[in-house]
């Protein structure tokens, strides 16, 4: 054990390994990259937080980086949970710590897992509508930004934050919450690093107004700081924004307040099969008009190759090369409204188009169909089915040129892309077969993704729709956005980490020579999820 590793467990509760064995569970996340890091550290608590940022800001006023990467699940899929410094890994911070039934409010530490809420909430009749798999943690959704399920409306895990802690690069911290403009200048008033932070923001704010204002909405981009559109409003100000989708480069968040909802106990689907881009958003529009709900779609190519999984689907047994299939839940809380929702679909829905309805008859169908998607996403047999661009935003105006404009590129560079995504968000997820085991497979790769970030602008749309650009994605994003947000990027890290240790090299950060020295050249993570 190294001497820094000994210093750590002098003075931390929780334990910091450096043993190679140990620190090599930790090198990969759900990206395609592979970072090494000097230590690991395995906190227990807040102070142990607090210990950990105050040694690594201390080290880097003398020069001597050792930088702080944090570790939930290990799920992120642009490289922002690995790093090659002090990665904290808060598997011991995963205590559900109350449930208010009464209030609808939920408190929890940062490394408890959506899976691990379900089930505790499931216990009291309470739901967090939130996508995610269930072995992600709540830290990292939220450093994410994770978007919510069963809405009408676009929304993301901020809306159902009241109040987040969160250990800044100094180890001071902070609670955030909605100050009307009487405790705003409270805040400003105080002379310790809380108050100059937002002395700085609000500043920043008010000079940067124009910049901000052309920022895409957190909704469509979560690329960057995007968040800064919503921190300051006509009636209050909230930081939390800003750590929404930060992905752990402004402060730690170590606990939270969650609101939750009643869990909606009869939900109803059906699937349409579509036979092209024309009959999808025809499709899609009239599901939208009528407020369907979990609208997903997925393209052909998930079962064209389902002999090759030994899983299949009556769903889409006679696909159309071209096609699609969309499921959507005909959610409402009264029985009689799903009925007439029905009703009105299979009234307004073109000729010769059929719906399945999801019952006893064709229930295993539907459960055979998710099966056939996860087994075409996780067969590496002779290549994988990266997920290097999940969740792209695209508007609906343009929906049916983007997904022209993917045909033809699969085509153009000879690959077989499997598309498929949420309309409730407008986001599509691209799952192109690469082999990243030989220098032509990451060539491809490279050249994929150039061209389809490229594809994505033209359509005005967004690469990070459902999830932040982290260190990979960042490589190919950052082109895009002008000299202005970038600066305003800058200067916001700059504010929240002026030592720059909390996981440099993400974001607006990132520097391509080194991201692609550590590109990986296998795969082999176990079960990827679509989410």
């Amino acid at each position: 054990m190294n001497r820094i590793a000994i210093y750590l467990n002098q003075h931390i509760d929780g334990v910091a390994y450096s043993a190679p064995s140990i620190l090599e569970k930790y090198t990969t996340d759900r990206s395609i990259l592979k970072y090494h890091p000097r230590l690991v550290a395995v906190p227990v608590s807040v102070m142990d937080i607090r210990r950990l940022t105050k040694f690594s800001s201390q080290l880097a006023s003398k020069n001597i980086p050792l930088p702080i990467t944090m570790h939930g699940a290990g799920y992120n899929k642009n490289g922002a949970s690995i790093g090659s410094g002090l990665v904290v890994s808060t598997e011991r911070m995963n205590r559900i710590q109350e449930i208010d039934v009464r209030q609808r409010l939920v408190r929890v530490q940062c490394g408890v897992t959506i899976g691990e809420l379900r089930k505790a909430l499931l216990l009291v009749g309470l739901e967090l509508p939130i996508t995610g798999d269930a072995h992600e943690t709540i830290g990292g959704l939220i450093a994410k930004n994770a978007c919510a399920s069963d809405n009408t409306e676009p929304k993301t895990i901020i809306e159902f934050v009241q109040q987040a802690e969160v250990v800044l690069a100094n180890g001071t911290v902070i609670q955030t919450e909605k100050l009307n403009r009487h405790n705003l200048n409270k805040k400003l008033k105080q002379k310790d690093f809380e108050g100059e932070l937002y002395r700085q923001i609000n500043t920043l704010i008010e000079k940067n107004a124009g910049t901000i204002e052309n920022i895409k909405p957190v909704e469509k981009n979560k690329a960057g700081y995007s968040g800064i559109t919503r921190v300051k409003t006509k009636r209050d100000f909230d930081l939390l924004p800003l750590f929404c989708g930060s992905e752990g480069t402004l402060g730690i968040i170590t606990e939270v307040i969650l609101k939750v909802e009643p869990i909606f106990e009869d939900p109803n689907y059906v699937a349409i099969p579509c036979d092209n881009a024309k009959q999808f958003a025809t499709i899609r529009a009239l599901l939208k008009k009528l407020k369907f709900t979990d609208i997903e779609f997925y393209d052909t190519e998930l079962f064209n190759e389902a002999p090759n999984t030994g899983k299949s689907s009556k769903i889409f047994r006679k696909a159309n090369d071209d096609g699609y299939l969309i499921i959507a839940n005909v959610k409402d809380d009264v029985r009689r409204d799903r009925r007439r929702k029905l009703k009105k679909l299979k009234k307004q829905i073109p000729k010769g188009m059929r719906i399945i309805e999801k019952n006893d008859e064709t229930e295993n169908d539907f459960v055979a169909f998710n099966e056939n998607v996860v087994a075409y996403l996780n067969d590496s047999s002779t290549s994988y089915h990266l997920p290097i661009i999940d969740g792209a935003y695209i508007p609906v105006k343009n929906q049916v040129e983007f997904l022209d404009g993917v045909t033809a590129l699969a085509r153009e560079l000879k690959l077989k892309l499997a598309v498929y995504g949420s309309i409730d968000y407008n986001t599509f997820t691209v799952r192109p077969s690469f082999t990243p085991s030989t220098s032509e497979g990451r060539r491809t790769l490279i050249t994929f993704m150039r061209k389809y970030v490229e594809l994505i602008d033209k359509v005005e749309g967004s690469p990070c729709g459902a999830a932040p650009e982290g260190r990979f994605l960042a490589m190919f994003t950052r082109k895009y956005m002008s000299a202005e947000e970038l600066d305003l990027y800058g200067k916001i890290k700059q504010i929240f980490d002026p030592n720059d240790i909390l996981n440099p090299g993400v974001k607006h950060e990132v520097e391509p020579s080194v991201v692609l020295r550590h590109f990986r050249v296998d795969y082999d993570q176990g079960i990827i999820s679509k989410d």
